[in-house]
């Protein structure tokens, strides 16, 4: 069993089937963030209020957060040492062709990307609300204030493009990893994971966008 988990971080198999399950429960808390997110669509604070004051109390989603953190930084990591260990083979094999698919070939620069907008994301709302527990720190206003400003939001959906693309590459990669998964099921697999991320993604661009022209309106 042991042997099993060391060989999860040190041979290549183990670091994609890693990458491909840390990667697809990501994904999921994506999905709840959005559709957490489409509540700031409302023009009634309340219900989206209610939601980031239940979930900040529970003590459950305490314990979970410190889990969304651990998975966060076993994918980076990971991502890191395949990126490294690729970078190694490219140059003992020069010959080796490089991906056509764009997502893949510039997936290391789009995870750099998400990786600098989660730590300014986190900064902005996170550590606020959650770390230093200030009382006046509201959700629904902060959120609406920070994509009124067309830098922010420019940024935002510039990240949101990035991640769309860094998941394209992520879910194809990892149905390959997922052999649970039969054969034939695997392209239609590939096109609902391909419509959910990237969906997701366009759809959290959209709500900034849509609350920017929004505080241009007001």
């Amino acid at each position: 069993m042991q042997q099993k988990l060391v060989s999860l971080f040190t041979t290549p198999f183990g670091r994609k089937n890693l990458e491909a399950g840390t990667g697809a429960l990501l994904l999921l808390f994506m999905v709840e963030h959005f559709v957490a997110n489409l509540m700031l669509l409302i023009n009634n604070p309340e219900p989206y209020r209610w939601y980031t004051e239940t979930m900040g109390r529970a003590i459950l989603v305490r314990g979970m957060e410190v889990g969304l953190f651990l998975l966060f930084a076993i994918h980076i990591g990971i991502g890191l040492m395949m990126r490294l260990y690729h970078r190694k083979l490219q140059r003992k094999h020069k010959n080796m062709p490089r991906p056509k698919n764009l997502s893949t070939r510039f997936v290391g620069w789009t995870g750099m990307a998400i990786l600098i907008f989660l730590a300014l994301h986190l900064w902005r709302f996170f550590y606020p609300n959650r770390i230093l527990g200030q009382t006046d720190f509201d959700l629904y206003d902060q959120a609406r204030l920070a994509f009124s400003s067309v830098w922010y939001t420019g940024f935002y959906v510039i990240c949101m493009i990035a991640l769309a693309s860094h998941l394209q590459h992520g879910i194809k990669s990892a149905l390959f990893s997922f052999k649970f998964i039969p054969q034939q099921r695997v392209p239609m697999a590939r096109k609902i994971g391909a419509w959910v991320g990237v969906g997701t993604s366009i759809g959290l661009a959209y709500i900034a966008v849509h609350l920017y022209v929004i505080s241009l309106l007001r």
